[in-house]
């Protein structure tokens, strides 16, 4: 796993930018591709039914098309996760987030969360980086941790902090909960209200490596993270 250095020396690759708002369209999935490719970020992610438009935008680069699971309220059935996921790979899918059941967290199930999380994972079965989305901005430090140990429980090898649809700021606060909860047994993917480079360099060295940001946001920080700090 790259250190706070390599990934910061290399911030582009360490960031994907997203189209998942409701009333995205056409012209803003072509905009995201088109920026994605420019800035040189690691992927981009849209929502299930433009994934195969991102694809033949994003054709010949380097830039991988990704998309999410339940997207954003998570509470979806198992048996539809799994459905959407399976149809996400066979469209092309080069990376997955799953929304988490929040509400089954928040509720103290994290057995159900497991069990939903695992049937996912041996659909996807390491074919494409797959990331469980916690959304601390609705839990609780308990839920956290829950949501944490269910995911590692589970098999999935990422955890990722919010949809960004939460309107709560992922925080360092969080970032520490789940790092220290983790203890490296998961890679780290911070989402949600991320906007300067202050904030990217301080989650890194918590053990972050992949963000989540807006394509503005992440311009500015890749330009700032080429500066000495």
């Amino acid at each position: 796993m790259p250190d706070a250095d390599a990934v910061l020396a290399d911030l582009a690759r360490h960031i994907d930018i997203s189209c998942v708002q409701a009333q995205h369209d056409r012209d803003d999935v072509d905009e995201l591709a088109r920026r994605a490719v420019a800035g040189g970020f690691v992927s981009a992610h849209v929502l299930p039914n433009w994934l195969p438009h991102l694809r033949d935008r994003l054709e010949g680069s380097a830039v991988l098309a990704g998309s999410p699971v339940a997207f954003p309220s998570g509470g979806a059935t198992t048996a539809t996760k799994v459905a959407e996921a399976t149809e996400l790979l066979e469209l092309g899918a080069q990376e997955l987030d799953v929304v988490v059941a929040i509400g089954r967290l928040r509720s103290g199930d994290g057995a159900y969360v497991e069990r939903e999380l695992a049937a996912v994972a041996e659909v996807v079965d390491g074919r494409v980086p797959l990331r469980a989305i916690l959304e601390v901005g609705r839990l609780d430090d308990d839920d956290i941790r829950r949501g944490v140990d269910a995911a590692v429980a589970a098999g999935i090898p990422w955890i990722k902090t919010g949809t960004g649809w939460s309107g709560v700021p992922t925080s360092l606060a969080h970032i520490r909960l789940i790092a220290e909860r983790a203890a490296g047994r998961a890679a780290l993917k911070a989402a949600g209200g991320i906007r300067d480079i202050d904030t990217v360099r301080e989650m890194a060295r918590l053990g972050v490596t992949r963000f989540g940001m807006n394509a503005d946001a992440a311009l500015i920080a890749v330009s700032a993270s080429k500066e000495k700090p």
